[in-house]
């Protein structure tokens, strides 16, 4: 592979993992205003208008439901419920939790992500793999070092913020393993532009458009760039994927709760009356890097071959 193919890959998976940090932290601004699911049903709707007016410009074939049997529509039926879900839910946790936590727990779907193509598409599970999950569960209990009681005590609406977001990793799960069995037959802007339709339209009955108009231009901005998100943060995902090895790239992604904890605390700094502090210890810090480290040694397992724990034959 070439330098600048390399180089290229880099530097989509860092701006995946860029937006993707910076995401809860405008999702802070607004979930206060207006409810989660419009809020989805918002970036879906943009991004699947992006989609429909974009794709077949770069793409003569077109997505005819017609010509595909009904195991795919099923599969993309499930692989939308689970995206939907994951985005509704991810949003909602915003609301109860910091936008550092957030993205800590949502640092168990690549795990359960691994989980289920073990069980489901029988890939092979690595010894180096095994020892990120402990290394991340570990990482869970530092960072939440000063709110463990909070937890299981749903005191302050923290524990049902981390069901709300250990539930977003687990459909997102489901949507993983789903879209890798859809990959087999579709392509990926194709199965994002289905995706983002199939969602906006189930969202739609369930969306108050109207709770929009109450937003100041602080949080019209933070919408606004939200929106974007969708579409720029899946839109190099997906270029990464074309260009680096998949490991590489999810090893890059794990990056993104540090992303998170660098610019919000550069937020409050410069905006303190509106991006309050985090509260957290050394130990919650230490506990981040912690975490980054066990997703990343469960993103690089699929590149050392050799160190198979449990292989299906």
């Amino acid at each position: 592979m070439q330098l600048g193919t390399q180089l290229k890959g880099l530097l989509l998976a860092l701006t995946t993992a860029l937006f993707w940090g910076t995401l809860p932290i405008a999702l802070k601004q607004v979930v206060t205003t207006v409810d989660p699911m419009t809020i989805v049903w918002l970036r879906f709707s943009t991004g699947a208008l992006w989609l429909w007016v974009w794709l077949p410009r770069r793409d003569a074939r077109r997505l005819r439901f017609g010509v595909y049997e009904r195991r795919i529509i099923l599969l993309l039926g499930i692989a939308a419920a689970g995206l939907g879900g994951n985005f509704v839910l991810f949003n909602a946790s915003v609301a109860y939790l910091s936008a550092s936590a957030t993205q800590i727990i949502a640092q168990a779907g690549p795990m359960l992500l691994m989980l289920g193509s073990v069980v489901v598409l029988r890939e092979p599970l690595r010894r180096i793999q095994v020892s990120g999950v402990a290394t991340l569960l570990l990482g869970f209990g530092l960072f939440f070092n000063e709110r463990l009681a909070d937890l299981l005590r749903f005191r302050e609406g923290y524990g049902l913020g981390l069901a709300l977001g250990l539930t977003a990793a687990v459909v997102w799960a489901v949507y993983g393993v789903t879209q890798k069995i859809l990959l087999r037959e579709m392509a990926p802007p194709r199965i994002m532009r289905a995706l983002y339709t199939v969602c906006a339209l189930a969202l739609t009955p369930f969306a108050a458009p109207q709770s929009l108009l109450r937003l100041d231009a602080l949080q019209i901005v933070c919408l606004a760039y939200c929106c974007l998100n969708t579409l720029v943060a899946y839109g190099a995902f997906s270029r990464a994927m074309a260009c680096w090895h998949t490991a590489k790239v999810s090893a890059v992604i794990t990056l993104t709760p540090l992303f998170t904890l660098v610019f919000a605390k550069l937020f409050h700094l410069l905006g303190p009356a509106f991006f309050p502090a985090d509260p957290l210890n050394w130990l919650s810090y230490g506990g981040a890097l912690v975490v980054v480290c066990g997703a990343g040694l469960i993103a690089v397992g699929p590149l050392l071959h050799p160190l198979a724990l449990f292989h299906h034959r």
